[in-house]
């Protein structure tokens, strides 16, 4: 989010409020007496906050531009570097799915939830089987107990479409 903003003799409004180094107010000056300060004191005159109507002052502050722009990256590199982005693996089913491909699905969920992801179990169930609910429920209980030490059920098996269920599985705190 890299805000260029107005300095010194860019700055259209005539008069402003003016903020110094230190965050001090010293009210409301014109324009040109804010820039004669800021360049007495070796710093650039920089828009913080333009005016959004008519009868109200923009804020304006005394400050090293390129110093303000450098402080801005560094903290924008802060806040990525300690973002928490969780990413959500899937694992598609169908009901009559064998025993030991569910079990090797579910080593494979316990996996991706210990490194903290989240996982999205879906059962596909066409034609006839669709309407065997018991199937479909009998199928997600035993992924469950598989998955039951680590993950827990963050929402649980719903009808998405006419042909697909889903449920989202998190780790367990």
């Amino acid at each position: 989010m890299d805000i260029k903003r107005l300095i010194n003799n860019q700055i259209r409004d005539h008069e402003l409020n003016v903020i110094d180094e230190n965050g001090k107010n010293l009210g409301k000056m014109s324009k040109r007496d804010a820039l004669a300060l800021a360049e007495e004191r070796g710093y650039d005159l920089v828009l913080i906050n333009p005016a959004r109507q008519s009868g109200q002052l923009s804020i304006a502050k005394i400050a090293d531009y390129g110093k303000m722009l450098y402080e801005q990256k560094v903290r924008e590199r802060q806040s990525r570097k300690n973002q928490n982005v969780v990413k959500v693996k899937e694992i598609k089913v169908k009901p009559q799915i064998a025993e030991n491909d569910l079990k090797w699905m579910a080593k494979n969920a316990i996996g991706w939830l210990t490194d903290g992801n989240q996982v999205k179990f879906k059962i596909k169930a066409y034609g006839r089987i669709g309407a065997k609910q018991e199937l479909i429920n009998e199928t997600y209980e035993k992924f469950l107990s598989l998955v039951g030490t680590i993950g827990k059920v963050q929402s649980p098996l719903k009808k998405v479409t006419p042909v697909l269920y889903e449920a989202t599985i998190i780790k367990n705190k």
